[in-house]
């Protein structure tokens, strides 16, 4: 090289070196709340605890399509957003992205749109077919026992017990199964929980809880979800309480604390998104806004100004918002039918003898009583 050209050269290079780029650095990890879309409403020591009321439809995205048994596809089965909750269309299911370790407990306000063989899951990470169900009604899988079956169950899987070469077919052992006190009504809420505390497997049913210590081979590493079998599913508020693996974190780079204050103080003014909603319903041309409105009434975390706002509303009018208040008065929880009662006196004018702490029977001769009421009265259409 010639001596020459060194001088044009060195300045040359200097300008490389300065303007190299920097590598990327890395992004931080995640907090809790950071990566989840549902809400993390529970963190002690490693126990965390997620709620999914589904009103931001964004909390869809920690949920697949994901069926841990061998069934047959069906013609429009989905899992979708749909009026802020969870909508499973059979044969098809609902698996939470994360994968849970130790003990858990999952519970969920099930709307089913048919009568039998839908529940929840947990099924093994390494999608073994070691999974076990929390059937209300199971008569998909006694079926092929030759047994009409009908009761809810635990039932374990296990490729060990398996006896035909169906396609469909696992294999599977009961652990707890008992018929139900009463039938499956279509439409109406049903609050259970399903899970492992002491390494026993439970499904507690509003009626008794089914309990059995786990049969085949234990599950470790797990996700949890749900399922429906020929027929339509909507869930609402879950919860999972349970412990994240923690080489699951570290490769999704998520870290147990949350960015924000866990609870804090109840808001003391309403909030624009809820007084939007009251808007477009006192115009009564949005059965939706109404169906949401409905819907933080059974939101704890809603908060008393905003159920109080929301009663005042849904009581101001239109009356036929009564037809989407009457749900309420189905509600496993106190609080939400005590909620629901309001409405009712406030649009109709008339309990019909409801009242929130009474039996189920006594609440359902007054709901039978308040849905002829409805029925025979035009104002409410």
């Amino acid at each position: 090289m010639s001596r020459r050209l060194l001088p044009c050269l060195i300045p040359a290079l200097l300008l490389c070196i300065v303007a190299a780029p920097r590598p990327a650095e890395a992004a931080p990890d995640k907090a809790l709340d950071e990566y989840f879309k549902g809400k993390v409403i529970g963190l002690e020591g490693k126990t965390v605890t997620l709620r999914y009321d589904f009103r931001d439809r964004a909390q869809i995205k920690d949920w697949s399509d994901r069926i841990p048994f061998r069934i047959k596809p069906r013609k429009g089965q989905r899992l979708r957003w749909f009026d802020d909750k969870l909508e499973i269309i059979g044969n098809s299911g609902a698996r939470h992205k994360g994968e849970w370790i130790g003990d858990v407990e999952v519970t969920a306000t099930f709307i089913p749109d048919l009568e039998k063989d839908f529940g929840g899951y947990m099924s093994p990470v390494s999608e073994t077919e070691d999974q076990v169900t929390f059937t209300f009604v199971e008569t998909f899988f006694h079926a092929y026992n030759g047994k009409a079956g009908g009761l809810n169950s635990i039932i374990k899987f296990g490729a060990q017990w398996r006896e035909t070469d169906s396609d469909e077919y696992i294999g599977f052992r009961y652990g707890a199964r008992k018929p139900p006190k009463k039938s499956i009504v279509v439409g109406r809420p049903i609050r259970a929980t399903f899970g492992r505390v002491s390494k026993k497997l439970f499904f507690r049913l509003p009626e008794y809880e089914l309990k059995n210590s786990e049969k085949g081979k234990k599950l470790k590493r797990y996700h949890v979800g749900f399922y429906a079998i020929k027929g339509r599913m909507l869930l609402d508020n879950i919860e999972i309480k349970g412990t994240l693996a923690s080489d699951w974190m570290k490769r999704e780079r998520v870290e147990l604390r949350t960015a924000k204050p866990i609870g804090g103080d109840a808001p003391s003014e309403l909030d624009d998104a809820t007084k939007a909603l009251i808007e477009k319903h006192k115009g009564g041309k949005s059965t939706k806004a109404t169906r949401q409105l409905v819907s933080l009434l059974k939101d704890e975390e809603a908060g008393a100004v905003v159920h109080t706002a929301v009663i005042e509303a849904l009581t101001t009018g239109p009356k036929k918002a009564i037809h989407n208040v009457v749900d309420l008065l189905y509600s496993t929880e106190e609080k939400v039918r005590e909620r629901g009662a309001l409405v009712v006196q406030g649009i109709v004018g008339d309990d019909f003898g409801y009242k929130a702490k009474s039996s189920e029977k006594s609440r359902t001769a007054a709901i039978r009583k308040l849905l002829k009421a409805i029925k025979d009265n035009p104002t409410y259409n």
